[in-house]
């Protein structure tokens, strides 16, 4: 990939909302369950999220836990949200 498509100012912008996002629902600030859609979209960026750092870790030696079943996990939040 070219320099030339690089986007890191966007993209950065976009995970801080999901982050906020997250941060919100757990701390149950947003206590509204996410839609099936919804769900299924954050366990993406979640995967995304963790193969970044994965992809990271490996190129500089870090070790890293097994990965999460992040479906299980979000659904566990989102029925704490009274999903």
């Amino acid at each position: 990939m070219s320099e030339y498509h690089r986007n890191f100012g966007t993209i950065t912008r976009r995970m801080t909302e999901f982050e906020v996002t997250i941060h919100d629902m757990l701390a149950h600030d947003d206590t509204a369950a996410l839609t099936r859609e919804d769900l299924l979209a954050a366990g993406k960026l979640t995967r995304s999220c963790w193969a970044v750092v994965a992809m990271l870790c490996g190129a500089t030696g870090v070790d890293l836990p097994t990965e999460p079943d992040w479906d299980v996990i979000l659904a566990s939040v989102n029925v704490s949200l009274g999903g």
